[in-house]
């Protein structure tokens, strides 16, 4: 996964303002100098929170949140979305924690780090009572952090059954670094079990990502029972449920028809924003490249902006 650079141009644009007034108040110190790179200004989406604050603008986001990406039903397109929304976060300034839930680790996978590079998963922090810093790994972007995963995170759900507390020591865990990310970002795999129950514990918002057919409908139901068992039993709610349409193909019937049952039966928790079926979309994923550097310019890369656009409806830049 490379990282990010803007150019001056680029950079004024995402502020909402003119290159010459960029360079104007750099000149007169009201910005701060730029890196210079073989002669020329680049900035880096971490610069971004100083900049806002610097021109009176707003901070990128209010209340720090916590998200998970959750459908029982596999083969959504969870993980890429998850992956690609959470790099794109990051690319417009957001510092963004990410949580790979699932022991295949394909989050880690999306995200171009090979399963050999770390030493730690979520195993040694909820087990073995590491401090979850130290699971944390850096990528290539500075604000952009992730807990990775791998195979070392199967023996997880069996080791919690014995556990006091087992389904809220990840909510534990977090608390101790939440106030250092605008978001954290859950991915889970497609079932239900103590990780993704602590998963869900340790959020505020769940993603729901569904395809337009009628068994991704059908497993709604069951998500849906499951969350009022969790809500009942823990006293626990949470503040936004979002379902979404992934791949979405408008030229099949069935497509049409699954999406009106989703309007009929599910309106107050499905997003305007669909993505559409798009293959660069899965291209990007298995060269562990974020859509927006793969294809910044193609639908998948819209309906991603779109997306982010619907969840942070007041975010101060222009992109």
């Amino acid at each position: 996964m490379e990282t990010s650079v803007y150019s001056a141009k680029e950079f004024a644009s995402l502020l909402g303002i003119s290159k010459s007034a960029l360079l104007k108040m750099e000149a007169e110190g009201t910005l701060p100098q730029p890196r210079l790179d073989n002669g020329m200004r680049t900035y880096h989406p971490h610069d971004i929170p100083e900049y806002l604050a610097r021109l009176g603008k707003p901070p990128l986001v209010g209340a720090k949140r916590r998200q998970i990406f959750l459908n029982f039903k596999g083969g959504t397109g969870k993980t890429s979305i998850s992956a690609f929304y959470a790099f794109r976060l990051a690319q417009l300034g957001m510092n963004v924690l990410m949580v790979d839930l699932d022991p295949q680790g394909h989050l880690t996978q999306c995200l171009g780090i090979d399963h050999s590079s770390f030493d730690a998963t979520l195993y040694n922090v909820l087990i073995e009572r590491m401090d979850i810093r130290d699971a944390i790994i850096d990528t290539k972007m500075k604000n952009l952090k992730l807990i990775p995963a791998n195979l070392d995170l199967s023996p997880v759900e069996l080791s919690l059954t014995s556990m006091n507390a087992r389904e809220l020591r990840l909510k534990k865990s977090i608390t101790s670094v939440q106030e250092e990310f605008d978001i954290i970002i859950m991915d889970a795999s497609p079932s239900i079990g103590l990780l993704n129950l602590n998963g869900i514990l340790a959020s505020n918002e769940l993603f729901v990502p569904v395809l337009a057919d009628f068994l991704s409908y059908h497993g709604l139901k069951i998500l849906f029972e499951t969350l009022t068992t969790i809500e009942e039993d823990f006293d626990f709610l949470l503040d936004n449920i979002y379902i979404f349409l992934n791949n979405f193909n408008a030229s099949h019937n069935i497509c049409l028809r699954a999406k009106e049952a989703l309007e009929k039966h599910y309106s107050g928790y499905l997003m305007k924003t669909i993505i559409r079926q798009d293959t660069k979309i899965a291209e990007a994923a298995s060269m562990g490249m974020p859509i927006h550097q793969y294809a910044p310019n193609n639908r998948g890369a819209s309906d991603i902006n779109a997306f982010i656009k619907e969840i942070f409806p007041n975010l101060p830049i222009a992109f």
